[in-house]
């Protein structure tokens, strides 16, 4: 590992991972700012180049949460996997019903249910975040693009922390800027809606979180993690 970086960056300047982002530097509870080298929210990682690597850790990431199934994380792997320096962990974070976004072959999918089925998937999300506040390095998660099950885990964190629906819905919705020059996902022309990031889809997913549950700790009572737990990863993201 080499020097560590001190700055903080909201877009990491990576050669190969076109979707690498900090989640510090948002207002949330009581205006205080999410904190940086944290949490970075990316696309794949399989054609991360070595100088890429090495600036992830030497940007503070010391775990790996690959959110893909078993199929994608086998057919392209996370360099982390075999690294010594950095913890890996694979969860597939997918419905039994929308086994992988990426490959629906039906017509009419509508992505906020899908996101919903997420957010209802109380186990994995248990999983998912008592991974998470067991770390004390920054913690690197991602799937295929960055978008859907790594968005829908940025919100929960970001949510936990008080930042505003809007900002959440921001910072998803940039993920088709960052990937449209890079990334073809070959979807018949009635999906291509699914190639995009639309701040409707995460703001009705914060909507749906918040009607059903009341507030983002409450879901995270309901997912069956405990006080303890929940402040850990507060405490991680914003002091």
């Amino acid at each position: 590992m080499g020097k560590k970086i001190k700055e903080n960056y909201r877009r990491l300047p990576l050669e190969k991972v076109y979707n690498a982002r900090d989640l510090g530097g948002y207002a949330g509870k009581g205006k205080k700012p999410t904190r940086f080298h944290q949490f970075i929210r990316t696309d794949n990682l399989s054609e991360a180049t070595l100088k890429d690597q090495e600036f992830l850790k030497n940007y503070g990431v010391t775990a790996t949460l690959d959110l893909r199934g078993k199929e994608e994380a086998q057919q392209y792997p996370n360099p982390f996997q075999d690294d010594p320096e950095v913890e890996y962990i694979n969860i597939p974070f997918i419905t039994e019903s929308i086994m992988d976004v990426r490959k629906i072959q039906t017509e009419g999918f509508y992505v906020p249910d899908f996101y919903q089925n997420l957010i209802d998937s109380h186990e994995l999300v248990n999983e998912i975040m008592t991974f998470i506040a067991k770390q004390k390095g920054a913690v690197l998660f991602h799937c295929m693009a960055g978008k859907d099950r790594t968005g829908i885990v940025a919100m929960l964190l970001l949510g936990l922390c008080g930042v505003s629906r809007d900002d959440i819905a921001a910072d998803y919705q940039v993920t088709r800027t960052y990937l449209e020059d890079y990334v073809d996902l070959h979807l018949r022309e009635e999906l291509k809606d699914l190639e995009h990031s639309k701040a409707e889809w995460m703001k009705k997913s914060y909507d749906y979180l918040i009607g059903k549950y009341q507030s983002f700790e409450q879901y995270f009572l309901e997912v069956g993690l405990s006080q303890k737990t929940i402040k850990k990863i507060r405490k991680k993201l914003i002091g």
